[in-house]
């Protein structure tokens, strides 16, 4: 009696190994960047911005990452502003000013306690940049939002305007207006120092989305617990 095996079909493979692995390389960041689009818009919808206006914020802040503009030369030196990184941020703070979303005297109040902890926690780094913990700014931003926002629904526009504006003012510029640390950054040599130079990946970008849901969220669960903003009851 015959006894019959069972197969294993091997299909031909499309692709090799090393298409594959390159295949991957582009897929993974493209999916990532993708995401991060996805989250941003709805962060900036979420602070009054339409969506439109949170398409070309988050889009813009993607392309202008490429893009410095120079505004201090100093000897050798320019000191330059990302468009991304620090352009657009500052556009949507003041567009959230102008059109009242968010109280001037707070946000002041606000910026002044940003970029006071933003300062203390930067490290500038020669040959790198200034840098400091990706969590200090987003949650100093979320947490004075919320304190001068006392919960409510303007707690994330808050966060976002304070830790943007905060982090550009405290580890950025007040670290650049320091001669030693400006020394110690150009090396001695021609050097373009760039505020938001990382653009959409700068700590700044990243704080005014991260620090927009933590206020976002710690503020509901408050509200939903009665322990801030009675006024607005449960959502």
């Amino acid at each position: 009696m015959e006894t019959k095996l069972p197969a294993i079909a091997i299909l031909p493979v499309l692709f090799s190994p090393e298409q594959i692995l390159v295949a991957l390389a582009v897929l993974i960041p493209a999916l990532v960047i993708f995401n991060l689009i996805l989250i941003s818009e709805g962060v900036f919808e979420s602070i009054g911005l339409r969506f439109y206006q949170a398409m070309l914020v988050t889009v813009g802040a993607l392309l202008g990452s490429l893009i410095d503009i120079p505004l201090l030369p100093v000897g050798e030196n320019v000191i330059a502003v990302n468009v991304g990184g620090a352009v657009i941020p500052l556009f949507v703070t003041l567009e959230m000013v102008g059109r009242g979303r968010v109280s001037r005297p707070k946000s002041l109040a606000a910026v002044v306690l940003v970029s006071l902890v933003a300062y203390a926690a930067a490290t500038p780094v020669p040959g790198l940049g200034i840098t400091m913990p990706f969590y200090v700014a987003p949650i100093a931003g979320a947490v004075a939002g919320l304190l001068l926002a006392r919960g409510c629904r303007t707690a994330p526009g808050l966060a976002y305007a304070r830790g943007t504006m905060g982090t550009l003012l405290g580890a950025d510029v007040l670290n650049l207006a320091n001669p030693d640390v400006f020394s110690a950054l150009t090396g001695g040599g021609p050097t373009v120092l760039s505020i938001g130079g990382a653009g959409i990946f700068d700590g700044i970008f990243v704080t005014g989305v991260l620090a927009v849901i933590l206020a976002a969220y710690a503020g509901r669960g408050l509200r939903e617990k009665g322990a801030a903003c009675p006024q607005e009851g449960r959502e």
